[in-house]
Parts: C-alpha cells; structure tokens; sequence
C-alpha cells in the first residue's frame, strides 16, 4: 500500500514580505536622521533594535494536528478577532471529510478551532487528497451601525485638513479603501482611536514610505474590532510609536500610535478606513464624524 497526502493551501492573508532581523537608526552631521537594516560605516553613534516580526506575519495557519494517516486539521488564529475562513476540496480519492467539505467557518480571535478530520473510505486502498484554504479577518455576518458618530482622530487642539477623501483617485479607489481619508498630520503626530474597541492588531516596525509598489505591505497600522464587528484601521503609523497592544481594549479619543510616513505614501498622513468582512473580502463602509464645532456629517476634503 502506498499512502499519498497531498495537500495545497493558499491564503488571502499571506504577507510576502521578509524583514531583516535589525534596524539601525542614527543622525547626520547635518541634523539628518536615517534608518537602514545595516550599522552605518562612519559613525558609533546610533541606535538599533531587534524587529518583532510576529508584526505582520502570517495569522491564520491551517495545521494538521493528527497524523499522515489520520489527519486532523485545526485553524490557529492569531488574530485579537474572528476570521472567516473556507476550506474546499479541489481532488479526491477514497477519502471522507468529517465534517464535509466545502466548508466555512468563523475562527474565534486567538483561538485553536477544530476544522475536520480526514480519513480514507477503504482503510487499505491508497487515497490522496487536495484542498484549498481562503479567508479573511472578520465576520462576515456583522453589520455596521451606520448611526455611530466617530471622533475625530487627533487632539481636539490640533488643526488638519483632509487631503484625500473618499473615492479618492490615488488610492482610495479599490473595495477596501473607497471610503478611507488621508489626514495631512506631521510626522510624530497623536493619533486618538476614534472609536473604542479591541486592538486586533498592529505592524509597528517599519520604517520607509515611498510610492514604489513594494511598500504596498509595509506600513505601520493598528487594527481595532469595534463592538458591532466592524473594524478600523489607522495607517502610516510612525515606527515604534504603536503606544497599545494586541488584545488591548482601547476607548474612543485615548492616544494609540503617532502618524508617520511609511507604507505607500507620498507624505507624512495618517490613513483612517472602516472596514467590514462582506465574505472573504473586505470592503471599506460610509461613516459620519463629529466635527469640532459639534456637527455630525460624512468627512469631506478640506480643513477638518
């Protein structure tokens, strides 16, 4: 007998990106600061730190806890919040799924949720057997209170301007930014949670930005689940100025990061998007804000 177990996965939350395993950040002569991932080679007076790239790697993993034989398989979930998660069978041969696939499931936040066990029809036949693996954070059940006002972001003393709205022509034409803001804030900036949730996750080390396509995946951000499921994102956050952590329950206006420049970018802004899982998908959504001088309405480019 010859037992062949072949097994394929793909993921919508694959990050591709490899960090380095230091930063080094240190001034010029002319008051300049750089950052690079190698000492730099005219001077001893800098600083580095050891990355943390739990940051942006891979959350969600689908993982075979039984054996070759007997395989069990589990999802671990990282994430502070659910995923959704489907699994489909792509070929089959003298096997059985308990419970059958295709299948989707809702991964609780930082969990180990049991998925199926496979097993063959005919236990002294050879079987082989292929699956496939999509998901995406969230719950695709939720709905968004449209009805919720959110805060302004930043300090009620500070004066910004959004510079790029929604449907914004740069970057805030596809599904999951349609409805974001650009907010001009300098770099080092206080960025308030405009609404109270869960942090469900951070990136907090990088350092560059650029319009180069390769900092598409390497901007610093925090994720938070709000209460009815939705989730907001805050974007181009400095590096290492994420001041909350995973699983941190967090208020509306109490300071979580400063805004930065990195990630895909043209200058220092913080990126605020609201987000919710319309079915291993995300999609941006309408909000209304409560502006300084107490009216309620939808962001709009301009003086905020």
């Amino acid at each position: 007998m010859i037992l062949r177990t072949l097994v394929v996965l793909s993921s919508l939350l694959v990050v591709t990106d490899t960090l380095p395993k230091k930063y080094y950040k240190h001034t010029d002569e002319n008051g300049i600061t750089h950052y690079s991932d190698k000492p730099p080679q005219d001077t001893d007076e800098f600083e580095s730190w050891q990355v943390r790239p739990e940051d942006t790697e891979y959350e969600l993993k689908v993982i075979n806890r039984g054996t070759k034989e007997s395989p069990e398989f589990y999802a671990i979930n990282r994430y502070h919040g659910p995923v959704e998660v489907f699994i489909d069978v792509l070929q089959s041969e003298n096997v059985v799924v308990e419970p059958a696939w295709p299948k989707t499931y809702i991964v609780p936040g930082n969990t180990e949720f049991y998925l199926a066990k496979v097993r063959p029809k005919e236990k002294y036949m050879a079987w082989s057997f292929q699956y496939n693996v999509s998901s995406s954070i969230g719950d695709p059940n939720v709905i968004h209170n449209d009805e919720y006002v959110y805060s302004l972001p930043f300090p009620a003393n500070k004066h910004y301007a959004i510079t790029q709205g929604w449907l914004g022509e740069f970057s805030h034409s596809g599904e999951q930014n349609r409805f974001a803001l650009d907010i001009a804030m300098p770099e080092g900036s206080t960025v308030l949670a405009a609404r109270g949730g869960v942090v469900m996750d951070i990136a907090d080390d990088f350092y560059h930005g650029g319009t180069d396509k390769k900092n598409l995946q390497r901007g610093n951000y925090i994720r938070v689940l709000h209460d009815d499921g939705s989730m907001a994102v805050y974007a181009h956050l400095k590096l290492e100025s994420v001041v909350v952590a995973r699983g941190q329950r967090v208020k509306a206006k109490q300071k979580i990061a400063e805004s930065g420049n990195t990630g895909f970018t043209t200058g220092p802004h913080l990126h605020f998007v609201v987000q919710v899982n319309t079915g291993l998908k995300l999609e941006s959504v309408p909000f209304v804000l409560r502006h300084k001088n107490g009216e309620i309405k939808a962001p709009e480019i301009g003086p905020i």
